[in-house]
């Protein structure tokens, strides 16, 4: 650890030029990789102690975290080995919220299922979660065919044992298999999309074959299945509509961590890099009316607006906390996509709205929100399931007289979700529908499927809260973990915070909004100018 901080630091001195320069901008990925050989080795000093192995763990994701900061790598910006991997504000802001929730699900591992996980499978568990960690934040790290599929196999391949760990358990068992079953399925029809962009374009960077898009109409079929390829592959990890058979059994089968963490880790992930991709694509045209760009927009616009209707409206009959919760990341992962539909500027778009800029805002404001609501809606349901065993909402009646702090946070958690005030979901959902507002056409229709499903939303949410509050509950009162209470409780209190302090929230998401390749200087909103550096980078573009 100490000889690579040396090597992080050398770029800083004065006149010290190293091939160490190249890493530099991925000091948080070089840091998991360096945790993960720690955890592998924690067993040789710590006979094999599962609670060791997850100290090392998160001490590693703090690490990272710190190390991100203090060495601020969104300053350099650019691509780095041949085009595989790159580095923007986007990207790091977006590993940022990946590092912190990675860490609080370490923590949720402590207060949850850290007692009833096999002593000595530790290393196995927490070596699997930083691999996947590590995964997700290649994900958003580039523009490059072949290193998009191989960051995707990356995240993907730990998080398919991951739902399956609970070795006794049948259902995880039967939920893993079908998770690898679709997966291998859109992976290799992901693969197969990706095989077709480069055999008609003949390179590996999505910024020049975007490029030689917008020169040559030539092999539009193969086009059309190429991009439905590459769709496909990263709707999985989304779970968009109709790829998303997988969510609700995963999130039920597997552990109350795991799921959490699929929740929100994967599918942020993977948003950030179809919105890195669309938004190439798009401003290679210059976000003008184009077949390739009005046919993506139409059709991520339609799936968008899917993706939330049947995530809320099978929500309503599910009585498992887990099953519900699975449906409501389906919902939010729609609402993300109907704001990245946005790869068109219509005539009747604000003179000084520019697309790529104001989604990645939004998107990045959702997620930041969507870390905090997640978070702290599964840490209640798994104090709970460890208290009393149970997953069913028909359990938590009586809850507010119970454990007055656990049911006060899931509210919390639960109205946010919703997107209503005062809590931070509040604005994240206004700034999804302020970006459509601005484009306006079509996207009016858009802005009325969310707000509808914002309103049915609100009556599964609120059946839980019914449950809690309404409901006369048999049992004792209880307190619950210690930590995990007092994780629920912190996660309310930032959705409020986050609200009452929007300001900042929104001035770090306004200079972290834009993507190398995407946004160049003469394409920025004034205010979104003022405050970014300038990020201009192509490949041959």
């Amino acid at each position: 650890m100490i000889t690579l901080l040396a090597e992080i630091g050398k770029p800083f001195i004065p006149g010290w030029n190293t091939a160490g320069a190249s890493l530099h901008p991925f000091v948080a990925e070089l840091t998991l990789i360096v945790t993960i050989v720690a955890v592998l080795l924690t067993p040789f000093f710590a006979k094999r102690s599962n609670a060791a192995s997850g100290m090392v763990a998160l001490l590693g994701v703090i690490a990272a975290l710190a190390i991100m900061l203090w060495v601020h790598p969104a300053r350099i910006v650019g691509s780095e080995f041949r085009g595989l991997l790159l580095n923007d504000s986007v990207a790091v802001l977006w590993k940022g919220l990946l590092l912190l929730f990675t860490a609080g699900v370490i923590l949720m591992w402590f207060a949850t299922t850290s007692a009833t996980m096999h002593e000595g499978d530790g290393p196995e568990f927490f070596t699997l979660l930083l691999g996947a960690t590590l995964g997700m934040a290649l994900m958003v790290s580039t523009s490059n065919l072949l290193m998009i599929f191989m960051a995707v196999e990356m995240a993907s391949l730990p998080s398919y044992v991951l739902a399956g760990f609970r070795k006794t358990n049948p259902i995880g068992a039967e939920a893993s298999l079908k998770y690898v079953l679709f997966g291998a399925v859109t992976s290799s029809i992901m693969v197969f999309g990706l095989s077709y962009l480069y055999g008609i374009y003949g390179t590996l960077q999505v910024e020049e074959l975007a490029v030689k898009m917008t020169a040559s109409s030539a092999g539009s079929a193969l086009l059309v299945v190429a991009l439905a390829g590459l769709i496909i592959g990263v709707g999985f990890k989304i779970s968009a509509v109709p790829f998303h058979f997988w969510c609700p059994d995963v999130f039920e089968g597997a552990s109350i961590d795991v799921s959490a963490f699929l929740s929100v880790a994967s599918k942020g992930a993977g948003l950030i890099l179809l919105m890195r991709v669309l938004m190439i694509v798009a401003g290679a045209f210059h976000y003008q009316p184009s077949g390739a760009t009005t046919a993506l927009a139409v059709v991520i616009g339609t799936m968008g607006a899917i993706t939330a209707t049947v995530g809320n409206t099978a929500a309503f009959v599910q009585n498992n906390i887990k099953r519900l919760l699975a449906y409501s990341s389906i919902a939010h992962a729609g609402y993300m996509l109907c704001a990245m539909s946005l790869l068109v500027k219509s005539g009747s778009a604000d003179a000084g709205f520019f697309p790529a800029g104001a989604v990645a805002q939004a998107i990045l404001i959702y997620l930041a929100a969507y870390v905090f609501m997640n978070l702290g809606a599964f840490t209640v349901a798994g104090v709970i399931l460890t208290q009393t065993g149970s997953e069913d909402i028909r359990d938590y009646a009586g809850l507010g007289r119970r454990s007055p702090v656990l049911a006060a946070s899931m509210f919390c958690c639960l109205v946010s979700l919703i997107g209503l005030p005062p809590f931070v979901g509040f604005a994240a959902k206004l700034s999804i529908l302020w970006v459509l507002f601005q484009n306006g056409s079509w996207w009016w229709i858009l802005i009325v499927v969310v707000g509808l499903n914002t309103i049915l939303s609100a009556f599964f949410y609120f059946r839980v809260v019914k449950q809690m509050y309404l409901t006369e509950g048999k049992g004792e009162p209880f307190f619950g973990h210690p930590l995990g209470t007092a994780m629920a409780a912190g996660c309310a209190l930032m959705l409020f915070a986050m609200l009452i302090g929007f300001s900042p929230l929104n001035k770090i998401t306004g200079r972290f909004n834009n993507m190398s390749g995407i946004v160049s200087s003469q394409d920025r909103a004034p205010a979104v100018a003022d405050g970014a550096q300038s990020l201009a980078h192509s490949h041959g573009s």
